[in-house]
């Protein structure tokens, strides 16, 4: 049995962990602290941030080695009960990052907490002596006991997908949507118009659920916290979402679309990886990178239906979308057309460089050209089934087939249901567009007319007159 207590050091930044366990049976004990976290594919350092790392039975000092990064062995000479303790520097502000300050306690567990056995039952207790009047943030059950926070998480699968802010300056917000409940959660300054902002949010919701025909979870958290200077990013969770978003330490109206964006993105991905998610990926193995090729289902898809629901659900104009649009459609064709790499291959190297900009000409983005695969998909369906059909079928029968996290899915299955819905054969369409790396502006100039709009040579997309185009086949 493993009970962490998290205690905090504002003013250094830090988080210092102490770990009770108990009933140990071996000669040794190994900590890992997780390589990489939910949400981004590729090994992350966290175990640079972790200092004075020490281990005691008895009242007496264990001696201890690394036996690798992110690994601490510990000779436990018969203690049946042992104390690890350590500091971790938090001092960085992104979606998926830890930052202690005066102002606030955000933490992702993913960062920060060691463990030895991933199916291991555990407590946590945060001791917050010095914090009054404070909000909590987060998609984990908990419960307050004087000065301190005591989560009893299912797993440390669900505690490291669970990101928490604690601040007196919390606002928060709730809506419902399908009868789910869902709150909204902001950190920092901002100028919002908020019941608007509910009301889209509660709309984007409701079209998601649509699709897949009911929220897989009991409720649902965004989370934003406003950095002191400008950034935009967002990390998906199984209930929740973390989203960093402003300029300058103010969240203005003019983000407005940013925001909403960024929150139709993740919350997709609470089907689409949080549930529906690779063979590769189950479970997640925190200790080394998880390989798969199928990035361009996880994020291709997701970023493709993220915008395109925003225009769905009403919420943006045919204009507002286009101007999305666009932007994928610069993003790759003006960087990345020429690269070397099919999509199949980009996201089985993510974990080598898919966040960074790397070699010239070598990858695609899984973002990005992988929206555009599944425009192009999205285009053939709708046109051969008039409508009637869409990747919306596709989404569906993915999350019918694997959606509870029983079984995986591969490339092969990937492309017999976008078979299955097309009805036919679409050996083509993947050999070119996701197991080959020439250039689909062609493809894609197709499956934009069909949508109502038109893409030029320089990568200009403009909306079609109505004589000229299907223009009313958009939703």
């Amino acid at each position: 049995m493993f009970q962490y207590f998290f205690s905090f050091d504002r003013e250094k930044h830090l988080v210092t962990i102490e770990i009770l366990i108990e009933n140990i049976k071996n000669e040794t004990v190994t900590l890992h602290l997780p390589a990489w976290r939910p949400g981004r594919y590729q090994l992350q350092n966290f175990a640079k941030n972790v200092l004075n790392f020490s281990a005691t039975g008895n009242h007496a000092a264990l001696s201890w080695f690394k036996t690798s990064v992110n690994t601490w062995q510990i000779q436990t000479t018969q203690n049946e009960t042992i104390k690890v303790k350590y500091d971790y520097y938090s001092n960085e502000l992104n979606a998926g990052s830890s930052l202690v300050n005066t102002d606030m306690i955000y933490l992702n567990p993913v960062n920060i907490c060691m463990f030895e056995d991933i199916d291991s039952q555990f407590t946590v207790t945060l001791n917050l002596p010095d914090t009054v009047n404070y909000k909590v943030a987060t998609g984990l059950p908990y419960k307050k006991q004087k000065n301190s926070i005591i989560f009893t998480p299912e797993s440390y699968y669900t505690f490291f997908d669970s990101p928490l802010v604690i601040s007196s300056q919390l606002s928060h917000y709730t809506f419902e949507a399908n009868e789910i409940p869902f709150h909204f959660w902001i950190e920092g300054n901002y100028d919002l118009d908020t019941p608007r902002l509910l009301n889209d949010l509660k709309k984007i919701a409701e079209y998601q659920i649509g699709i897949f025909g009911k929220f897989p979870e009991k409720e649902y958290h965004f989370i934003l916290i406003v950095p002191y200077g400008s950034y935009y990013h967002g990390v998906e969770h199984a209930n929740s979402t973390i989203m960093v978003l402003g300029e300058q330490g103010f969240l203005q109206q003019n983000s407005y679309v940013d925001l909403l964006g960024l929150a139709s993105h993740e919350l997709f991905h609470t089907w689409n990886i949080a549930k529906i998610r690779p063979k590769e990926l189950l479970p997640y193995d925190y200790t080394q990178p998880n390989y798969f090729n199928t990035c361009f289902v996880a994020e291709g898809y997701t970023t493709y239906f993220g915008d395109r629901v925003l225009l769905d659900s009403g919420v943006f104009t045919l204009e507002e979308y286009r101007h999305e649009l666009e932007t994928t459609f610069k993003r790759h064709f003006i960087e990345s057309d020429n690269a070397s790499q099919s999509l199949l291959e980009s996201s089985f190297d993510l974990w080598v460089d898919g966040y960074e900009k790397g070699t010239p000409n070598k990858k695609v983005s899984v973002y990005h050209k992988g929206a555009i695969a599944t425009l192009i998909l999205d285009g053939m369906i709708r046109e051969k089934w008039q409508n009637t059909r869409s990747m919306e079928d596709v989404l569906r029968q993915l999350y019918l087939e694997f959606g509870d996290l029983s079984k995986g899915y591969t490339y092969d299955d990937i492309v017999r249901i976008c078979e299955d819905v097309y009805e036919g054969n679409l050996q083509a369409y993947f050999s070119a567009v996701i197991e080959g790396n020439l250039p689909v502006l062609n493809l894609t100039q197709k499956a934009v007319a069909f949508l109502g709009f038109y893409l030029t040579q320089d990568i200009t997309l403009y909306i079609s007159e109505p004589s000229n185009s299907q223009g009313n086949q958009l939703k």
